[in-house]
């Protein structure tokens, strides 16, 4: 096997515990001479403290060639070279083992190929998964405390009105934000805006939100839920049952009366989630995405009154953009979206003799994907590596608790959003037959217009991933001309 040689030590070790760098070398040789391993580096980390891994360039030129394949066994002279933090031991011995790279230590006479040098390397991970466990109860019971005596709790950034410099404990107030945060308790209080025209009216004005995104409904429902705004703070938010509330030492933004009277209209005024399913009137529900923002478009449905007393029904498909005055795009009919389906699909070309760049297309679409998940993997191993630094620095009291939590609630996060863009790549698999492109399209030529709007319903279940749409109005002309861009299909 293709060996590594690591060999550490700090100039206090060396002076007071008698093994050199060199000393370590040629054992570590001759050991590997017995074993008739050839040595492919020897990596020197000299005059360098082993609790962390991340100041040692030898040790991290180390994991990259074995990461490249170049090193399959790693030995060291005893176990405190390799590092003196158990999580760190845990998080090297794993990598080891994802990259099928064998891990010896001459002292100890550990060989991670035989069953007693697993067994301990598990008995270490039991141990590190105690200490971990016991941070996590630890950090509760801090963050606990912290409400308790009247500080707030952020998880990336303070709530809109507020900010904290690095360093402070408590909030300020962000006087132009602030400002807005009393503008929108106006406007739904005493002026009796709806959340929506809130959101829409911000927007229009061009008011970020904290991160510079637009304002939704949802948005300023959470605004007017927020106890920061008249000096309290609290925690266990997401938990009815265990969450509490406590007297804060930041300054108020509102008064607790107009507060109150927010708290009344919004009880009266519940958020209530749409579980209508698509009728025959909209049959494309959840297929059409707005070809100018991107959004999926939602269903409204418009009633005429007849003069016989009956009413009668249009179903239009709209961007949900649109009310928040973030997108231009304008309101389409459902018959105007079926004319322009029926007329996509009758202007797509024969795909005969069409495959092969098909197929090319295909793989590159692949190979894109593969890069791009292998990027995520990459950024979340940074950030585990990242936590386990900041867990170290705060054991070491390099840094404040509070300064710790709320670094690892930001690394929490970042790990939670690379997650959820890695799983949209987790396709999962299906053993049903492979439907060509083609055959599709060919079918659609033939039958669509034959189907009845049930099932159109059912097809487009079955086949369509989604439909790019825009409706754009010409000069001099009162509605729009709906025409599709794209048809993604979920078999190619």
């Amino acid at each position: 096997m293709e060996t590594g040689i690591y060999v550490r030590v700090s100039t206090e070790e060396q002076a007071n515990e008698g093994y050199s760098i060199r000393a370590q070398e040629q054992k570590l040789k001759d050991f590997a001479r017995v074993k008739d391993w050839s040595i492919y580096k020897i990596y020197r980390d000299e005059g360098i403290s082993g609790k962390n891994i991340t100041e040692r360039p030898a040790i991290n030129e180390m994991l990259a060639d074995i990461k490249s394949g170049n090193v399959q066994n790693v030995v060291v002279f005893k176990i405190d070279r390799l590092t003196r933090s158990t999580a760190d031991l845990v998080y090297l011995v794993d990598f080891f083992n994802q990259y099928n790279c064998a891990f010896n230590s001459l002292s100890e006479s550990i060989d991670t190929q035989t069953a007693s040098g697993r067994m301990f390397i598990k008995i270490i991970g039991i141990f590190a998964e105690f200490e971990r466990e016991n941070i996590i109860e630890r950090v509760k019971m801090g963050l606990e405390k912290k409400v308790k005596e009247g500080y707030s709790i952020f998880s990336w950034c303070p709530s809109y009105g507020y900010t904290r410099e690095k360093g402070q404990k408590i909030q300020e107030i962000h006087e132009a934000e602030a400002q807005i945060v009393r503008d929108i308790f106006d406007m739904y209080v005493n002026q009796g805006m709806s959340l929506s025209k809130i959101a829409k009216g911000l927007n229009i004005q061009n008011v970020p939100t904290k991160n510079n995104s637009t304002w939704c409904s949802s948005l300023v429902r959470h605004v007017l839920l927020n106890c920061n705004y008249i000096g309290n703070v609290r925690h266990h938010i997401r938990d009815k049952e265990l969450t509490q509330e406590y007297e804060g030492k930041h300054e108020p933004i509102i008064s607790e009366e107009l507060f109150n009277q927010a708290q009344k209209l919004l009880s009266k005024n519940k958020k209530i989630s749409k579980t209508k399913k698509p009728n025959d009137e909209n049959c494309f529900s959840g297929f059409l995405v707005c070809g100018k923002c991107g959004r999926k478009l939602g269903t409204h449905t418009i009633y005429r009154p007849l003069k016989n007393g009956d009413k009668l029904c249009f179903s239009n498909y709209r961007c949900p953009n649109r009310l928040m005055n973030a997108c231009e795009a304008i309101d389409m009919s459902h018959k105007k979206v079926e004319i322009a389906f029926q007329k996509f699909i009758d202007n797509i070309p024969t795909l005969e003799g069409s495959d092969k760049i098909e197929l090319q297309e295909q793989e590159q679409e692949k190979q894109n994907q593969l890069e791009q998940i292998k990027a995520y993997q990459e950024k979340l191993r940074q950030l585990d590596t990242r936590e386990r630094e900041i867990l170290n620095r705060y054991v070491d009291n390099e840094i404040e608790f509070d300064e710790y939590t709320s670094m690892k609630n930001r690394i929490r996060n970042d790990k939670q959003f690379v997650q959820s863009e890695l799983d949209k790549f987790q396709v999962p698999e299906t053993e049903e037959p492979t439907i060509k492109r083609e055959d599709i399209v060919s079918d659609l030529k033939k039958n669509w217009q034959y189907l009845s709007i049930s099932e159109k319903r059912q097809f487009l279940t079955k086949f369509v991933q989604k439909i790019v749409i825009v409706s754009e109005k010409q000069e001099g002309q009162y509605h729009g001309t709906v025409k599709i861009l794209d048809i993604k299909f979920h078999s190619n």
